[in-house]
């Protein structure tokens, strides 16, 4: 089961009638993968932290419900399954160390998607 997370407020695909600025999914055996919105700088985890912070962002999980800023940190901080298996392996791995169209890793180590997700 996967679940993908939004951000919503006065910024580009944000409106509370949308579907919201689309920040990730997390699969309960993968890390959680970032949505990269390089448009709007947002292309590692350090400037999603700073992003999720303002006061004008409210976040929601796809199926509506309401988190925290707490929430959506622990959420993408989760390294492996909680019976100590690694998840997803890094993008870099795949394919001799190349990466796919769209596919970024920040210097944390943190994956993230610059396309649509399906």
């Amino acid at each position: 089961m996967s679940v993908n997370f939004y951000a919503f407020g006065p910024f580009p695909g944000g409106d509370a009638s949308g579907e919201g600025l689309h920040i990730g999914q997390y699969a309960s055996v993968h890390r959680f993968l970032f949505r990269a919105h390089p448009e709007m700088g947002l292309v590692s985890h350090a400037a999603w932290a700073e992003f999720i912070r303002r006061p004008d962002v409210s976040l929601k999980a796809e199926h509506g419900r309401d988190i925290t800023v707490e929430e959506m940190e622990e959420t993408w901080s989760r390294r492996d399954d909680g019976r100590g298996w690694p998840l997803r392996a890094r993008f870099g791995v795949r394919r001799g160390g190349m990466l796919r169209d769209g596919e970024l890793v920040d210097a944390e180590g943190y994956e993230l998607y610059a396309g649509e997700f399906f």
